[in-house]
C-alpha cells in the first residue's frame, strides 16, 4: 500500500511538471488503458506480498503451536521414565535390604554354630562325660535346624512338590493329548468321506438322469455305459458313508477315555506332591481302579489305512 501512495505522489508530480512545461495533450484510450493496467499490476504485487506475509505469519504460527506441543509431549514422556526410574530404583532398594536380612540371618546362625563349638571344646576340656553328651546333643540339635533352615531357603518344599505332581502326571498327559489328536483325526477322515459320499451321490444322480434322457433319445448304449457308472459311484458312495460311520464309532470309543486319562493325571501329580511335602498337602483319596496305560501312539498312515479304504 505504501508503494502504491508513492506511484501516485510521484504521477502527480510528473502531471504537475509537465502541466508547467507545456500544455498536456489528453492521453488516448490505449495510454489510459495502460496507465490503468501498469496500477492494477502494482497493485496484485502489493496484494501478493501482503498475502506472502500473512502466509509466513500464519506458518510461524502453526511451528510455535507444535513446538509447544512437542514440548508438552516431551515433558510428560520425561515424567514418565522419571516415575520408572523411581519404582526400578525402590525395588532394587528393597532386594538390597532382603539381602542384607538373608546375610544376617546367615551370619547370626553361623555365630550361634562357632559359638557353641567353642563352648563344646571347653565344656569337653572341663566338665563330665555327662555334661559332654548334653553339649552334644544341644549341638546336634543346633546343626539340624540350621540344615532344615537351609533346605527351606534352598528348596522351597511347595515348589519342589508341585514340581514333581507335575512331573508324575506327564505321561499321562501325553497320552491324553495323542488321545485327542487321534479322536480328532478320525472325525476330520469320517467328515471328510462324508463329503465324498454325498459328492458321488450328486454325480451318479446326475449321470442317471442323463442315461434316462439319452435312453428316450435312442442312444442306449451310452444310457447303459452312464446307468453303469451312476451305479459303481453309488456303491462308492455307500462304502465310504460305512467307513465314515466305523470312525465316528472308534473316535467315541476313544473319547470316552478322555476323562480317565484326566482322573489319572490330577491322582498322579497329587500323589507325588502329598509324597514330598505331606504337611502341606491332604492325603491320596482312597482309589480302586486301576490307572490307563501311558503307551499310547498316534495311528499314522498305515494304521489308517485298513479302517479308512
Amino acid at each position: 500500500m505504501k508503494l502504491i501512495v508513492l506511484l501516485s505522489l510521484l504521477w502527480a508530480s510528473l502531471a504537475a511538471c509537465t502541466s508547467k512545461q507545456a500544455p498536456v495533450k489528453p492521453p488516448t484510450p490505449l495510454e489510459r488503458l495502460g496507465r490503468e493496467t501498469q496500477v492494477a499490476a502494482i497493485r496484485a504485487q502489493a496484494s501478493a506480498s501482503d498475502a506472502r506475509s500473512a502466509a509466513d505469519e500464519f506458518e510461524a504460527r502453526l511451528n510455535a503451536e507444535a513446538s509447544a506441543r512437542s514440548k508438552r509431549q516431551a515433558n510428560v514422556v520425561a515424567s514418565e521414565i522419571t516415575m520408572n526410574t523411581m519404582t526400578i530404583k525402590g525395588a532394587a532398594i528393597e532386594a538390597q535390604k532382603r539381602q542384607a536380612a538373608t546375610a544376617y540371618a546367615t551370619g547370626q546362625a553361623m555365630s550361634t554354630l562357632a559359638a557353641a563349638q567353642a563352648g563344646m571344646a571347653s565344656a569337653k576340656a572341663l566338665a563330665a562325660s555327662h555334661v559332654t553328651q548334653e553339649v552334644n546333643d544341644a549341638l546336634n540339635n543346633l546343626y539340624m535346624g540350621l540344615q532344615e533352615w537351609k533346605m527351606k531357603v534352598l528348596h522351597d518344599p511347595t515348589k519342589e512338590a508341585t514340581k514333581a505332581g507335575m512331573k508324575a502326571a506327564l505321561p499321562y498327559e501325553k497320552a491324553l493329548q495323542t488321545i485327542e489328536k487321534r479322536v480328532s483325526d478320525y472325525e476330520s477322515r469320517a467328515t471328510g468321506l462324508s463329503n465324498q459320499a454325498r459328492g458321488l451321490r450328486t454325480i451318479a444322480s446326475g449321470l442317471a438322469a442323463a442315461a434316462v434322457k439319452k435312453q428316450g433319445g435312442g442312444a442306449l448304449k451310452a444310457a447303459q455305459e452312464d446307468m453303469m457308472n451312476a451305479h459303481i459311484m453309488m456303491n462308492q458312495a455307500t462304502q465310504f458313508e460305512a467307513q465314515g460311520l466305523g470312525l465316528i464309532k472308534s473316535a467315541q470309543i476313544w473319547n470316552v477315555q478322555i476323562p480317565t486319562y484326566v482322573g489319572a493325571a490330577a491322582g498322579a501329580a497329587h500323589q507325588k506332591t502329598w509324597q514330598y511335602a505331606k504337611k502341606l498337602f491332604a492325603p491320596v483319596p482312597v482309589s480302586f481302579g486301576a490307572a490307563p496305560p501311558t503307551d499310547v501312539f498316534l495311528e499314522k498312515g498305515s494304521s489308517l489305512r485298513g479302517v479308512h479304504n
